[in-house]
């Protein structure tokens, strides 16, 4: 009869044996038994606490009732009423919780009996016994018939699962909204939208973490939120009619049930699911139950796949309440890494500063795009932390092998039913866990700038700790070695890149044929090691060609495929040549309008574009003839090809010198290897003043095969 006891009982027992010692009884009772319970936190102490009743009122009413014995009883005796309760206990907990005893089947066999000094001292107490009989009875009835339940074998109860302690901040607006539709008698569906990352999922597990702590109305102090994934739900159906059968079980437990909140994260994925050929939809099932106010739903999804899937479905639609969920403002941000700040310190072992804190905000800010907040910055925190606990592992002291073996020891007598040992082992691991506790908040690992950087790096692939100085001095000697006779194009250039503009910096290079425009963007973009995106402007030519720039609108051909702008919203550190700008339509110009004057775009799906870190190149081959006074530069005429609104927003407008016979020379001098061929054969083959070096570069190539191919 005494075998079956979990750890917790065990302990319980023991516990009341020490506390009879103590007062000096001569017999263990029920009474201590209760002193024991009173003295742990669980179901029983929780309870009577609501009531007033705890540790050392109880002993204080039963010193005064019993007394001190005159000696001391060192043999341990339990008396009948005591054997008969822990009887009672074992045969309730056998028939429901397989035959496993807990605290709650000793107190409620206590109760049951209804004699015994504690039970006296409770009624002595005021202690509504029947009250509270009826509350740890129901409870405990809903608990064991829980286990049954279709519903939890494919969802997660969020009530049981959310931490009480994590608490969401910046939200309450959104989560009193939630409430508000809730208590509503019709439409008391809420739908939660925004952007992926903004925090839909993480407002609902608020909301359960508020009912499990009791902070809501007393309408849903005893709901409980239910996950469900309409994947777990269509699993394993492979026969006609199985889904819905599911479902309609799901549905009736929870009509049955008056206290269960559903809640279905990407609920645009309801709209088909289960809906195969003869079959019916997982929203079709639901919508009459939505319409009577029967079940309770709580939806989250993102705006695009709301308006791709949902809102079709007016019939659907109309049984939710949309809320929409925005991202959290600076100071909002700033509050949540305050409030995540002590649970990520000590999970990594790391010190957060609130210099750190706001670093963290404005790097994502800055740098990661394609996400939003909270999101993006709560996961560039979680990565620079475990980064950092990685790069200082060998430093770090691990879990030491002690612990475990005390580990292993109290789960060995306790299954040998030896609890003064396992009860001795329990508190030496208490020990150990204090001290190495203590020892690693000791050593708390820092968090520098450089780490967040690096971070980024590796995510966006960006060039961000390089010094501004030493990447354009290197810059400067690539260009100075590969374009030559452009002394004052590359000092232009430098000049311009020493300062770069916040909405990304911009050039129009112009200059004939041959001169080195596309040249120069390449060694840029190779000094600078971004992702180069090259776009030909007479393929862009037709009107229809903007729709391969940012996509085409929904419901033509290719609203889904890859456009040319899309890499940057995932490797925003790029360089954009927009080569012969002069061949593109019109409508393509008006685009790079927005892009110069805003430094962003949005495409078809509503996405923006960002470019912050980007350089844009314009070339064109148009050439100026006329001369302004003694300047050796032509004056270079853009009427009826680019419009002074585009001009005008462009950084910096650089020309080209032609390529003179000098320049031609010192270029064949550095690449012909055939030394049998002389530089005027060369130069009176190639047209230089008409195609510049690209003729030139031609015939040094084909020269040089026949050496390449003579040697070998």
């Amino acid at each position: 009869m005494f075998h079956d006891y979990d750890f917790e009982v065990a302990a319980i027992l023991k516990k009341a044996e020490n506390i009879r010692l103590k007062l000096r009884h001569p017999y263990v009772g029920t009474e201590h038994m209760l002193l024991a319970i009173l003295s742990e936190e669980n179901d029983v102490s929780n309870i009577l606490k609501e009531y007033g009743l705890t540790y050392s009122v109880f002993e204080k009413e039963l010193i005064s009732l019993v007394g001190h014995a005159s000696r001391e009883q060192e043999l341990n005796l339990y008396t009948p009423m005591l054997k008969q309760v822990i009887e009672i206990a074992c045969m309730d907990a056998s028939e429901n919780n397989k035959g496993v005893v807990s605290p709650r089947h000793l107190f409620l066999a206590l109760l049951e009996e209804g004699e015994g000094v504690a039970f006296r001292i409770l009624v002595g107490l005021d202690i509504p016994v029947d009250e509270v009989y009826s509350s740890l009875k129901r409870k405990h009835i809903t608990k064991e018939s829980r286990k049954n339940l279709e519903i939890l074998k494919i969802g997660i109860s969020l009530s049981e699962s959310v931490n009480k302690n994590e608490k969401i901040v910046g939200r309450d607006a959104e989560v009193t909204r939630m409430i508000e539709t809730l208590l509503r008698r019709q439409k008391n569906n809420p739908l939660l939208l925004g952007k992926a990352g903004v925090g839909k999922t993480a407002l609902v597990e608020e909301l359960a973490r508020r009912i499990k702590l009791k902070d809501v109305p007393s309408e849903l102090e005893e709901m409980e939120i239910i996950s469900l994934e309409m994947g777990s739900l269509v699993a394993g159906t492979k026969y006609r009619g199985e889904f819905e059968e599911r479902l309609h079980k799901i549905i009736k437990e929870v009509i049955d049930a008056k206290n269960i909140i559903l809640f279905i994260d990407e609920i645009h994925t309801m709209v088909n699911a289960g809906g195969a050929e003869g079959a019916i939809a997982a929203s079709d099932i639901l919508k009459p139950y939505l319409a009577r106010g029967e079940i309770k739903v709580i939806g989250a999804t993102t705006l695009e796949e709301y308006h791709t899937y949902m809102e079709k479905d007016k019939a659907l639609d109309r049984r939710f309440e949309k809320i929409m969920i925005e991202e959290p403002k600076e100071k909002d941000m700033l509050h949540i890494l305050e409030t995540l700040k002590p649970h990520i310190e000590s999970h990594y072992g790391v010190l957060l500063t609130e210099e750190n804190l706001q670093d963290f905000y404005d790097y994502s800010e800055e740098y990661l795009f394609s996400k939003c907040n909270p999101d993006k910055t709560i996961e560039l925190l979680d990565s620079v932390c475990a980064h950092v606990k990685l790069k200082n592992s060998k430093n770090t002291k691990v879990v030491p092998k002690e612990l475990e073996k005390v580990r292993k020891r109290k789960e060995k007598w306790v299954k040998n039913g030896d609890y003064d040992l396992a009860i001795e082992e329990a508190t030496l691991e208490e020990k150990l866990k204090q001290e190495l506790t203590s020892s690693n908040s000791i050593s708390k690992l820092s968090i520098s700038k450089d780490d967040i950087l690096e971070m980024i790096e590796a995510k966006t692939h960006m060039k961000i700790r390089v010094k501004p100085k030493e990447i354009l001095n290197h810059l400067k000697e690539n260009l100075q070695k590969n374009l030559l006779g452009q002394e004052d194009v590359i000092c232009h250039l430098l000049d311009v890149m020493q300062s770069p503009r916040k909405k990304g910096t911009s050039f129009l290079l112009v200059g004939g044929s041959g001169v080195g425009k596309t040249e120069t963007v390449k060694i840029i973009n190779d000094t600078l090691g971004t992702q180069l995106i090259r776009l030909d402007m007479s393929e862009y030519a037709s009107e229809e060609s903007i729709n391969k720039l940012i996509g085409a609108p929904s419901g033509y051909i290719g609203y889904d495929d890859h456009y040319a702008l899309e890499n940057l919203r995932e490797s925003p550190f790029s360089t954009i040549l927009f080569d012969e700008i002069e061949k593109a339509h019109p409508k393509v110009l008006n685009l790079l309008l927005q892009i110069l004057d805003e430094g962003f775009i949005t495409d078809r799906k509503g996405n923006k574009i960002r470019f912050d870190h980007t350089f844009i190149f314009l070339t064109s081959n148009v050439v100026g003839k006329e001369k302004i006074g003694f300047s050796k530069s032509n004056l270079v005429c853009f009427d009826g090809l680019l419009s002074k609104e585009l001009v005008g927003r462009i950084d910096a407008v650089i020309e080209y010198q032609p390529i003179t016979k000098e320049v031609a020379k010192e270029y064949i001098k550095r690449n012909l290897k055939n030394h049998s061929i002389s530089s005027e054969q060369i130069l009176n083959e190639a047209d230089i003043y008409k195609y510049g070096l690209r003729n030139v570069r031609n015939l040094i190539h084909k020269y040089n095969r026949c050496i390449d191919y003579q040697e070998s």
